[in-house]
């Protein structure tokens, strides 16, 4: 019968433990890494999305304005949005309202500001994080554009 050498020495259990915690931490690591740029690139994503719907909103409006300028668009301070068909709704309660939505995530007003001939075009979606990035409207992000049409 043939006896094992006792100089060599296996793992010990110590070992092995430390081993899987080192790659728990650094898998753990890598995990929150790609968590992260994930929801930075969505968040890029929403975001883009919502330039588009303010640039639609513009586009509209300056069509409205140069081609047929309706008066009830011009008082300060009323909020409205201009649909695709370039239906004019004066909007009451903003996150209420189905028709100014896109896609039925983004919600887009206008307001304009007479003393400045301005108009500010808001676009407001829920974020993907759920965070209360906009004091306003917690659980929201909201994108303004201002626009200023010369007549």
């Amino acid at each position: 019968m043939r006896l094992k050498n006792r100089t060599t020495r296996g793992d010990t259990i110590v070992e092995v433990l430390l081993a899987i915690a080192i790659t728990s931490v650094v898998l753990a690591g890598a995990y929150v890494a790609v968590d992260r740029s994930m929801k930075a690139s969505r968040a890029a994503q929403e975001r883009g999305e919502a330039v588009k719907v303010a640039e639609a909103q513009i586009e509209r409006l300056k069509y409205l304005s140069y081609s047929d300028p309706p008066a009830d668009i011009y008082q300060d301070g009323t909020i409205f949005c201009i649909t695709s068909t370039l239906a004019i709704q004066t909007v009451a309660d903003i996150e209420k309202e189905v028709s100014c939505t896109t896609s039925g995530r983004y919600v887009a007003s206008i307001t304009r500001d007479n003393s400045s001939g301005t108009h500010q075009i808001k676009v407001l979606w829920e974020n993907i994080t759920g965070s209360k990035i906009s004091a306003a409207h917690p659980g929201f992000d909201e994108i303004n554009m201002y626009y200023r049409i010369y007549q």
